[in-house]
C-alpha cells in the first residue's frame, strides 16, 4: 500500500477533527475524499502530506512511518515524495508560467538548463505545452492557471499528488479539463492521488472514494 493511515485521532484543543479514521491507499490509484465542510477530509489529507501530525493512530506513507519523522525530516519527505495541489493557485503574478513551474526545482539547486527542460515536460504533461512559457499568470484563464499549479506539483516528479478542492473556484467544463489531467498524470507516472472535494460529480473520475462525516469515514467504494 501506498498510503496506510491506522486509528488516525486529531484533536485542535477539544475539538476532535478525526476519529479513529483507518484507510489504505494502493500506488498508483485515484482516491477520493468526500463530505460536507468541516468532515476532515482536509484535516486527513494534511495528516497523510505530513504537513500536520497526529494526536494518535500510524500514518505510513510511501513506506515511510511519518510518526518517527520529526519537523526537518517531514519537510524533507515532503519535498521528495509529495506534490501539492490547491482551491487557489498560489502562482507568483511577477513570475512567468515557466518561472513559477521552475520553483520547486530552483530550491532543490537544479541547473538552469535542465530546470526548464523539466518545467517544460510538466507543462506538456498538463496539456499546457502550446502556451507561451513566458507569459504571466494573469493572462491565463482560471483553469488554465490550475493546470500550471498542477505542472509546479508534478516538476518534481512526486510519488503521491495531494488536491485540495482543485475544482472549487472552477466551472464544470473547466474542472472537466483539470479532472482530465488528473488522469493523465495517473496514467503517464503512475502517481498516486488523493483528492478532497464536496462535487459528487467528481467522484466518476476516481478509483476509489471514502466519504466522511463528523472526523469519521462512514462509506467507502
Amino acid at each position: 500500500m501506498e498510503i496506510v493511515v491506522k486509528d488516525v485521532v486529531k484533536y485542535y484543543g477539544q475539538y476532535p477533527a478525526l476519529r479513529g479514521v483507518t484507510l489504505e491507499v494502493p500506488r498508483g490509484v485515484f482516491q477520493c475524499l468526500i463530505g460536507p465542510s468541516g468532515s476532515g477530509k482536509s484535516t486527513l489529507l494534511h495528516i497523510v502530506g505530513g504537513v500536520d501530525k497526529p494526536t494518535e493512530g500510524e500514518v505510513v506513507v510511501a513506506g515511510t512511518r511519518l510518526n518517527d519523522l520529526n519537523d526537518d525530516q517531514l519537510a524533507e519527505f515532503r519535498n521528495k515524495n509529495i506534490g501539492f495541489v490547491f482551491q487557489l493557485f498560489y502562482l507568483i503574478p511577477r513570475m512567468s508560467i515557466l518561472e513559477n513551474v521552475e520553483l520547486p526545482l530552483i530550491l532543490r539547486g537544479v541547473p538552469k538548463e535542465k530546470r526548464r527542460e523539466m518545467a517544460l515536460e510538466a507543462l506538456r504533461l498538463v496539456g499546457m505545452g502550446h502556451v507561451d512559457p513566458k507569459k504571466k499568470p494573469t493572462q491565463l484563464s482560471g483553469g488554465e492557471q490550475q493546470r500550471v499549479a498542477i505542472a509546479r506539483a508534478i516538476v518534481t516528479r512526486p510519488r503521491i499528488l495531494l488536491a485540495d478542492e482543485p475544482t472549487g473556484n472552477l466551472d464544470s467544463a473547466t474542472a472537466k479539463v483539470v479532472m482530465d489531467t488528473f488522469l493523465t498524470l495517473k496514467k503517464e507516472l503512475g502517481i498516486t492521488i488523493v483528492m478532497v472535494t464536496h462535487n459528487l460529480e467528481l467522484l466518476t473520475y476516481c478509483d476509489r472514494y471514502a466519504k466522511m462525516r463528523d472526523g469519521k469515514i462512514i462509506e467507502t467504494g
